[in-house]
């Protein structure tokens, strides 16, 4: 097994949404708001289909309902996307960042900033479908995407993830 891997990290728009995504909606408040913006749009819709009278009566007398539905279902995408959208002008997210890990640490290259991290900077590591994420705290996470990667590449960071940290701190795939 090699010891060492080089990746080249180009974070995509939907790379950052997807993880800020799932920091949105990661408390069971917002969880609960979710189930409510689309039980309540649910009630809406059946309420239209068994309507007899003018549609434009039914809105009148609801508009309160469908306002409060829309504004659940609207506002925490819309703030995630603006604070994606802004995340995505700077050079750490929209540029193209180096890393290179050995079993001892990490070498990274982010923009003008170089460091050397100890792997014991993250508490887990988690792989998920379409990415890495290496948390240093239970929310913040650098995110290395699969689409970088080659399957060797995922392999051999699979493989350094296992030295490196003891079991209970990772979950692979």
């Amino acid at each position: 097994m090699d010891n060492k891997l080089e990746l080249q990290i180009k974070l995509k728009v939907k790379d950052v949404l997807r993880y800020n995504l799932w920091v949105a909606y990661r408390s069971i408040v917002s969880k609960l708001m979710l189930i409510l913006g689309v039980g309540l749009t649910g009630w809406l819709i059946y309420k239209v289909s068994v309507n007899t009278g003018r549609l434009d009566v039914f809105i009148s007398q609801n508009i309160i309902w469908i306002v409060l539905a829309v504004f659940i279902l609207i506002v925490t995408p819309f703030k995630v996307w603006t604070i994606t959208a802004t995340q995505m002008q700077a050079p750490i997210f929209s540029g193209v960042s180096k890393y290179i890990f050995t079993k001892e640490n990490i070498y990274m290259q982010v923009g003008e900033l170089e460091d050397t991290v100890s792997w014991d900077t993250y508490v887990k590591i988690v792989e998920t479908n379409k990415d890495f994420r290496f948390f240093v705290d239970k929310v913040q996470a650098q995110i290395f995407p699969k689409h970088n990667m080659t399957a060797e590449q995922i392999t051999v960071l699979k493989a350094l993830i296992k030295e490196a940290k003891d079991e209970a701190s990772y979950k692979l795939k």
